[in-house]
């Protein structure tokens, strides 16, 4: 590709959520799935159109159109790459979360590579879509409010549920825009035997912006009660936090129209 060096200096020292593997580069992600991705049981997305939402750097639009068949990707987020924060947050832990953000943006540190490369910011979701030439674009856009974009032969949304304050609502919203099916993954799950016996819990965790735990049973169960059928869970896994060297559960689950 053209601006090599460039790309390459991104890669090298920009701010990552997750690990790619570029260049023979391995950038340093917040997660890494790069060995555990074929793993979790995705289906094959043969000539689909896939609307990830909360696409973050596009690492499962990639994985969705280079490795599943996708036709095309629409990632949507709310994040504006302005330092600004990019999910929602109690009022008394904006200041927190404002500073946290503020030190994630790389844009000012390389400023002169994403420039060389055509990029008015930091997004990596259009970074990765001009260093692998995919057919996937990126728009600005709130979980909670899907409705100017079209329908789409799949939904997914990735590790954002426990983010929201509203999760029914949003559900809701990926189910007016599925046509075939929706996937969601969620970070940080209830997987204990004990409390999985007692089905649709959700555990509110006390924090400024990772509002909510959840068991399976509910997840599936709001899935269902807004209209999604032969609600399943496709797997139920642990990736380890790289900052902090220990790992949290994850279920994948997915919802048919």
């Amino acid at each position: 590709m053209e601006n090599l060096d460039s790309a390459n200096k991104i890669l090298q020292l920009g701010t990552w959520y997750h690990t790619f593997e570029i260049n023979n580069i391995k950038t340093k992600g917040t997660y890494d799935y790069t060995s555990l991705i074929n793993e979790l049981s995705f289906p094959k997305l043969d000539n689909m159109k896939v609307l990830d939402v909360g696409c973050s750097d596009g690492f499962f639009s990639r994985y969705f159109m280079e490795e599943l068949g996708a036709d095309y990707v629409l990632g949507v987020d709310i994040n504006k790459y302005d330092s600004s924060v990019a999910f929602e947050v109690l009022n008394s832990f904006e200041n927190e979360y404002s500073e946290k953000y503020q030190s994630h943006n790389d844009f000012d540190l390389l400023s002169a590579e994403y420039k060389e490369l055509g990029l008015e910011n930091s997004n990596k979701f259009l970074f990765i879509k001009k260093v692998f030439n995919l057919n996937i674009d990126f728009e600005y856009g709130s979980i909670y409010d899907l409705t100017k974009f079209d329908n789409f032969d799949v939904t997914f949304c990735g590790s954002l549920l426990e983010h929201l304050r509203d999760p029914i609502t949003a559900i809701e919203q990926l189910y007016f825009k599925t046509n075939n099916f929706c996937i969601i993954d969620i970070s940080n799950t209830i997987n204990s035997p004990f409390f999985q016996r007692r089905k649709a819990l959700l555990e509110y965790t006390g924090a400024g912006g990772n509002f909510f735990r959840y068991t399976n049973d509910s997840v599936k169960l709001m899935m269902e009660t807004v209209g999604f059928k032969n609600v399943k869970v496709l797997n139920n896994y642990k990736i380890k936090i790289e900052k902090y060297g220990y790992k949290i559960p994850h279920s994948l689950i997915i919802g048919y129209k």
